[in-house]
Formats: structure tokens, sequence, C-alpha cells
């Protein structure tokens, strides 16, 4: 009844839209020959970028479970640990497991007692910045019924006598194991399994009962559904399958990580390093994470967990080359207090030594022996990634789960920076890294503006002295701003450095909040400005939205592709138009344009045109950004096309968006009949499609499917305001005789499909 409702509501509000909207535009023409100029661009145009910001790693991407799960939380060392009992929970440091992780628990019990972790709660009411505090309290594990989950910790049994129990802490849960404490005179890993009994959230419990002193470290809890669960290559840790499933449906054709600002670290004494990231978890040193802060993730600490070898392993699994960001021995200079300190000495208000001193506070100085040894780690990540086995740090690699090369090809010096200091350390950092491996292909930074001073500073220095390098731009923007930027790359210099945007989004202000601001219309202004990147596919060599994950109600940051709760992922309409694009993009693009007007001028329609020559297949991007229906024909004179399919993103309103248990826009697919050489594309409004045209020797069976995972049966969207102004009458009547005898019929076909 409720469905039968909801379809009645959805056709009331299509009649009251007015009727114009559905009217179809002038047509159009693309005219797509055999001897249209074409140049190459980049194989790897569209990728990925994985920050742990939001949750997105620990918390997200990584299974377990357990925060705060050895106990390194800094001045807060037992926060998201609840004990029943006063005085029996307390966190010391007296017998170390190892030198990385200092704190365990100590329980001291005379008779019962439980301990119990939440999660990783959420903090804010639904898409607000709002702070819950009922939410703080509210443990968040997310249990599946019947699913199985590792319990395992380190325990060191000073003198207790008695039992330890351990359960999944949830309304309807009601399994509990019991642990074997026996022979844990000294550290001792202890392993059990506990199926759940119930598709809810919860915690986890530790009850013991005796008399004695016990103490306990490193405690996890993993879903044995999780990807790489048991496997050799994931040795240490294993991946939230909903979200891996994501990333391996979307194939980016790259891997930009660990940061964003978190690769630079807090401060000069901590300056964020790979080597930390790497070997057994428990032996791996834990830090603050860059984005805690005193407000809203006061509880938010880096274990490490998704390290290095955990990132270039997800890009061997998913396809993916591996960019990794390195700081170049300087800190966040959005954090640190750069811009100010430079502007005090222009205007004399530091004196040349002052300015140096301050300067030493930030970044590590080459020359010195601090300096040699950072040049020393970059060396030995490359040995770890393209080491043959034999040497050091190849050998750490294998020895951690994987026997073949990573085959490194791309680093990245620097995250956001710019400034003298910047150039100082990168171009030294340069000549190093291409002194001992010529083949690396270094990437740049120009800072965190699309103009300005600093920004042309980086340019000018990377095109004359560093032309060989990818400069890597970063820009977030609202209000439409993208559409007026499509022709940003057309006059950049082709014989100069080429250009990665690193990371972008674009948000639409008036359509929704936090999580509905990743909507069809943001998609729309993304997807019209990447037809900018393939038209200078020559210069623009890589582009990367961020961030990629966040969790719901815990977010830093209000752009984020995949959004998550403790039991499901929602894909945001931007990610499926990035799978869209990075499936569907030729090698080589062919010059073209739309009649009735240049599409970057116009701002209601955008197109692109790239071509795979060895597969034998064109893709056409077109996309409407109008309130309107559109046709474009498509004049391919001289191909003998064999199959043409389109891939598309279509909604009736700007605002159309994925939310928890409510999935509206979804990719969707069919095929075109071609008309000759002529092929005709209703392009629907606010719509993104991509049609693959099939040539020569190629019958199309190899074109890009969409994954099966995809929703199937997704409603319509209608925003709250066009509900609340929706009126009755003699139309409302026949609307609800129509819409229920079309309900009746779609439950009938349903029926008999499944019969």
């Amino acid at each position: 009844m409720k469905r039968i409702t909801a379809v009645i509501l959805t056709l009331i509000l299509i009649a009251s839209i007015p009727f114009t909207v559905f009217a179809a535009g002038g047509k159009r023409v693309i005219r797509i020959s055999t001897d249209s100029e074409r140049y190459d661009i980049s194989d790897i145009l569209y990728g990925a970028f994985i920050e742990d910001i939001s949750y997105a790693c620990d918390g997200g991407l990584v299974s377990n479970l357990v925060n705060n799960n050895s106990f390194e939380y800094d001045g807060m060392n037992g926060v998201l640990w609840l004990c029943d009992k006063e005085n029996c929970f307390t966190v010391e440091d007296e017998f170390p497991m190892n030198d990385n992780n200092t704190h365990y628990a100590k329980m001291s019990i005379d008779g019962e007692a439980t301990l119990k972790n939440v999660g990783f709660l959420e903090i804010y009411d639904y898409k607000t910045w709002t702070i819950n505090d009922e939410k703080l309290n509210t443990p968040d594990m997310g249990f599946k019924k019947d699913e199985k989950y590792e319990f395992s910790c380190y325990i060191k049994n000073i003198d207790f006598d008695g039992y330890f129990t351990v359960s999944l802490m949830s309304d309807n849960n009601t399994v509990e194991a019991d642990l074997d404490i026996s022979s844990c005179e000294e550290w001792t890993k202890r392993t059990v399994s506990l199926r759940s009994s119930a598709t809810e959230d919860g915690g986890l419990k530790m009850s013991f009962k005796g008399k004695g002193t016990i103490l306990i470290d490193f405690v996890k809890l993993i879903p044995e559904s999780s990807h790489g669960y048991g496997s050799e290559e994931w040795k240490y840790v294993s991946l939230r399958d909903d979200l891996y499933t994501a990333l391996k449906n979307w194939a980016p054709k790259f891997l930009r990580f660990p940061g964003g600002c978190l690769c630079e670290g807090t401060d000069i004494n901590n300056l964020y390093s790979w080597k930390n990231t790497i070997g057994p978890l428990e032996e791996r040193r834990q830090e603050l994470n860059l984005w805690r802060d005193d407000y809203w993730h006061r509880h938010y600490i880096n274990t490490n967990s998704m390290g290095y070898h955990e990132f270039l392993q997800l890009c061997k699994e998913i396809g993916a080359e591996p960019v990794p960001i390195l700081n170049v021995a300087l800190t966040c200079q959005g954090r640190n207090g750069y811009g100010p300190q430079r502007d005090k000495y222009r205007n004399g208000e530091l004196t040349e030594e002052q300015w140096q001193e301050y300067l030493d506070t930030i970044a590590l100085r080459p020359g010195t022996p601090e300096f040699e040894q950072y040049v020393q780690d970059i060396y030995d990540l490359i040995d770890y990634c393209n080491g043959d086995g034999t040497t050091e740090w190849s050998a750490k690699r294998v020895a951690n789960g994987q026997k073949e090369p990573f085959n490194l090809k791309f680093l990245g010096l620097g995250n956001e920076n710019w400034g003298d200091v910047y150039f100082r350390n990168f171009e030294a950092l340069y000549n190093a890294v291409k002194a001992k491996y010529p083949e690396i292909k270094i990437i740049s930074s120009s800072g965190t503006w699309l103009d300005g001073e600093d920004f042309d500073a980086a340019w000018k220095l990377m095109n004359e002295k560093f032309p060989d390098t990818t400069v890597d731009e970063h820009y977030y923007t609202e209000q439409g701003f993208l559409f007026s930027q499509n022709e940003r790359y057309d006059s950049y210099d082709r014989n100069g450095a080429g250009v990665f945007v690193g990371e972008y989004a674009a948000t639409s202000q008036g359509f929704g909040t936090i999580q509905t601001k990743a909507n069809i219309w943001a998609a729309i202004e993304e997807a019209g400005y990447l037809t900018g990147f393939e038209r200078n596919g020559d210069v623009v060599k890589m582009a990367s939205y961020a961030p990629t994950f966040a969790k719901i109600n815990a977010m830093s940051w209000n752009f984020n592709m995949i959004w998550f709760d403790s039991q499901e992922a929602v894909l945001s309409p931007d990610y499926y138009m990035q799978l869209l694009f990075a499936n569907n993009t030729g090698n080589r693009y062919i010059k073209t344009e739309l009649e009735n007007g240049k599409t970057f001028v116009e701002r209601d329609m955008y197109e692109s045109v790239t071509v795979d020559e060895d597969e034998q297949v064109i893709y056409v991007k077109i996309v409407n950004a109008s309130g309107k229906n559109q046709t474009v024909d498509l004049d391919l004179s001289g191909y003998d096309i064999n199959k043409v399919s389109m891939q598309y993103l279509s909604e009736l309103f700007r605002g159309a968006c994925n939310e928890v248990g409510k999935h509206y826009v979804a990719p969707a697919e069919k095929e075109i009949k071609a008309n000759g050489n002529t092929v005709k594309v209703k392009a629907g409004k606010y719509s993104i499609n991509v049609i693959r045209i099939a040539y020569g020797d190629n019958d199309g069976s190899n074109f890009f499917r969409l994954p099966d995972s995809l929703p199937k049966d997704k409603g319509l969207y209608v925003p709250i305001a066009v509900t609340a102004g929706v009126g009755g009458g003699a139309l409302l009547l026949a609307i609800v005789i129509v819409s229920t005898v079309l309900t009746v019929k779609h439950h009938k076909k349903k029926k008999a499909k499944e019969q």
C-alpha cells in the first residue's frame, strides 16, 4: 500500500509540473568525420583520491569496527571505552607490547565487570553541523544477521582467575563466546568468532567474572565477509566490502593517496612517514589525525591501518596506477601560518634572521642530515614499490604479502604548497629523485587557488625549470562556478608542464544540505566541466574528485562522492557520473563542434568526442544542463556503424540525489538504432549521456556494462517544495485513478516475472 501511495503521489506531482518542461528543444548536430582533426589524450585521465577524512579509512574502508582499539589517544587513552565498575578500568604503559604501541587497558576485577567499545560514532544531526549528544553516546557498529565477526585481542594475564566473555552488544543480539586466557603470562593473541543474530547497530562488550588483574591491547572486530579477509595479499587488513565494491565497479585509472593535508603531518616533529604505515598492525605507530579538532572530531586518530601497502594493494586489484603524495619535508601551509608570517617578513616586521628561524620550525632545510634522511626515505619507498624482492625494502614488501613489484610510476612532491620555501624543498627533492630514478614522473603543486600571485609563480617555475612535471591544481567551487570555466585549459602552454586536477568538486547551493548537495545538478556541472578536460586531454593528464568517502553525520567536509553509515553505502550522482566517464573514454580526442553554438559558451549543452582506434569505438558525451529535452544528431559520415548504445543519468529535478534508504539517481542503458551514418540522440532534461558507437570490426560486445550491483528499482525524486505545493481538484482524482491502474499493472508484471 505504501508503494502504491508513493506512485500515486509521484504521478500527481508530475501532472502538476508545467507541460513546457517536457517539450523537446531544437535539434542540434555533431559532425564526426574520419578525417576530423584528432590528437592523443591521457589514458589515465579519470582517477580517485582517498584521504582519511570524515572516517573514510578508519571507521570506513578499513573493516575493523573497534575505535581506539589500541588505547593510543594522546591524553584521552580510554576514550570510547565504557566500564560499568568504578576504578576497575585504567589505561597504563608499564608493560607495553612494543615501542609503537605503549598503552593498554588494565582491568582490576573483583567479582563481575564489563568493558564496552562503541565504535565510530555519528556526531551531527542529519544533514547539519549541529552536534547531537545522543548520537555521541549511541554505539554505532553495524551488525548484519548471520554475519560472522572475528574478535581478537592481545592479553597479558597478571593474576586474573575467572572467565573472559565476548559478545555483540545490541538490542536483539544474544551471541557470546568465551575467550581462552590460559598461557597468557606474556602478551598473547587470542581469537574467537561470533555470529550476529540481528541486523542492527550496536557495540562490543567484554565481560569478566572472577578476581585479579588482566591487561588487554589491540582489540579488533572484523566482519569475515570483508574484502581480503584471510588472504595472503591482505595480510594485516581487510576492507569493508560495499565500499571496496564501489571502488572496483568505478574502476578509476589511478589512485591518489594518502592525502591531502593528511600526508603532511601535524608539525615538523611529526611529518607523515610512509614507514610508520607498513607491517603488522600492532607494530604500526598510531598518531593524531590531522582532521581532529576540539569541537567536532574530538576523538580522531590515525591507526595507519590503511597504510601504504594497503593503498598499493588496492591499486593493484582495481587496476589503478598508484599516485602517492609526499610532503616535501614541509608541514601544512594552511595550518602553519606561512602566509601571515610571509606578509610580516615582506612588510619588514620580521628580520631575515627571524624569517629563517621561522622557516626552520615548519620545514626541514636541504643539506641538513634530517633532510638527507628524508631523501633516503623516498628512495626506500621507490625500492619498496619497484624492487625485485632482494633489496632491503622490497624484501619487506614480499614479507608483507606482495611478491611482485607494484610498479610505481608517479610520485607527488607536495600537497597544496606554494612560495619560496616550497620551491626550495621541491627542487632539492626533484633533483634527488631524478638523479637515482629518472623514470619516475614527478607531480608538483600550485597551492589551493585557481589563480593569483602564488599560483602564477608556481606555473612559471614549473614551465621554465621542470616542464616534465605535472602540476597539481585544487579547487572546490559553488554557485555554478564551473559552468563559466569550461575554457580554462584551452589556453595552457602545450609545451610546458601538464595538469593534474588532484582535488575538485562542485556543490549546488540552494538544493538541499550536506548529503543532498551531492545531487544531479552538481554532477551535471562537473560533467560539463570534464568535457573541457577531454578537449584539453593533451594538457590535462589526470583528474580526481575529492573526497571519495565520508561517514554520514560524521563528515569533516561538505563535498563527498560516496556517503556511508554503519549499514550501507550511498552512491551519489557524482559517483555515477565518474563511473560513466572513467569507463567510456577513448585515448584520442576528435575535434568537433556542436552546431547552433559552441557548447562551452552556451552553458546549457556540453559535448566531447573521443575514440579508441584500436578497439574501434567512438565515445560521445553530451551533457544537457537545460530544463528541457534536447535532440542531437550525430553525423558519422565515412564510418561503418555496427552498434550504438547509450548510458545515461537523467532526472526531472536538479536537486535529485540519493540518501540512506532513498535511491533515486542511477545510470541506465539503452540501445539506439542508427539510420545509416546518422544517430539520433535524445538527451533528457538535466542529463549526462555517454553514447558508444562500435564501428569497423567491433560488434559492440566489448562495451562497458553497468555493474549488476546497481539498484534496479529506483523511485522518482520530488523536492519538498513541489510536494508542499500540490493542489487537488478534478485533476487530482484523475491522476489517482490512472496511477492506481498503472501501479496494479506494474505489480502484476513484476509478480509474473518472479514466477
